[in-house]
Order: C-alpha cells, then structure tokens, then sequence
C-alpha cells in the first residue's frame, strides 16, 4: 500500500517538474531538482519488489548523492522562481555550492547503508554516527527564510509554505519515513507555483495580484 503510494508520489513529482520545465528557462533548474526527488521516491517504491541486495543498495546511494547535491538548488531554484536579480542569484548560486561541498564532505564519507523496512517498503538507510544531514538542513532553513521575506515583501507565501510542508514532513519521517518524499513533493509545489503566478513587486505586500 505505502509502496504503491510511494510509485504514485513518483508520478505526481515527474509531472510536477514537467510543468516546471515547460515554464521557460527560470524553471528548468526546478524542472531537473523534480525529475531527481521523483527519482528518490521510484527507488523507494520498488524497494520491496527489488528485494535486498547489490541493485537495491547502489540505487540508493544514488538516493543519498542526490539530497546532498541537489538540495542546495532549491536556494537558486527560489530565486528564480522569485524573478530575483543577477546578484542575488549569484549569491544563491555560491550558497548552494558551498551546502553541496558541505555535504559531501560530511555525509558521503562516512555513508553506511543498511536495508531498513517500513509497512511494505524497504529501502536502504544510513546507518552510520555521522549522518545526520546538516548541509541539506541548512538548505531548507534558508529557503524558509527567503519564502519568508518573500511573502511578507511581496505577498506570495507559497515557497515558505513549501518549505514548512519539508520541516513537518521530516520531523514526521522519523516515525513515518514516506512522509518525508511527500513534503519534498509539497515543497517542489510550492516553488512551481511561484514560477507560473505572476509576481509582485516589492512593497506590495499583501495585494492581490490576478493572474495573466
């Protein structure tokens, strides 16, 4: 049940970064950071019908390897979706990179996989002392405050929204880990919908902007 969930999920974030992909160029970074979350819930659902063993463990490394390279990209991924100028996505863009070598150095080194199993699903955990995300954790919390400062300046609250669905979905995760593939899903929405509504302006905070 929680498997065919999981596969469902998948679907749902591939159509999600589709629609980003087709939003322009602003939306093709956000389209590639879907297409690898849905990758990350695909493993998982096939977890149980892959079984234990070689295949399973690699695929899931690759699960890992993408939340520490690709998390950071949700800071130039807001930016875009937020229509922010050339500084301010560069400094996003030096931030992310800065998070991804920080995670590389922390979690990767020290990766211990070990098969893990919830309701129907299997998938392979990390089980070592260090493994705790701090760079990916870092990475949401500025996205928070960058959706913050968004929905107070201009009145889109959906990237805080998005982010806060990824905090209670991963503080959920330690009882529920699916959980965690759902508020990933909620946040890529949140930034899809900063891309396709129209943005307004500084100091307009809280005006209704009709759409296009």
């Amino acid at each position: 049940m929680i498997s065919a969930g999981l596969a469902l999920l998948a679907a749902f974030q591939i159509c999600l970064a589709a629609a980003a992909w087709r939003t322009g160029a602003a939306g093709r970074l956000t389209g590639v950071l879907g297409y690898a979350l849905a990758y990350d819930s695909a493993v998982v659902a096939a977890g149980a019908l892959l079984g234990e063993g070689r295949l399973l463990e690699s695929l899931s490394a690759g699960r890992f390897i993408i939340h520490v390279l690709g998390t950071p990209l949700v800071l130039p991924c807001a930016a875009l979706a937020l229509r922010s100028g050339r500084a301010a996505l560069g400094v996003a863009w030096a931030t992310a990179g800065a998070l991804a070598v920080l995670g590389a150095v922390t979690t990767l080194p020290g990766l211990d996989l070990r098969p893990r199993s919830f309701a129907d699903t299997l998938r392979y955990a990390d089980a070592g002392p260090d493994g705790f995300p701090v760079a990916a954790v870092l990475a949401i919390v500025l996205l928070l405050l960058i959706g913050i400062a968004a929905w107070v300046s201009r009145g889109t609250p959906w990237i805080a929204l998005g982010a806060l669905a990824v905090f209670a979905a991963s503080a959920a995760a330690f009882a529920a880990p699916p959980l965690g593939n759902l508020g990933e899903a909620l946040m890529l929405a949140g930034l899809l919908v900063g891309l396709r509504r129209p943005m307004a302006q500084p100091g307009d905070s809280w005006r209704v902007v009709p759409p296009e």
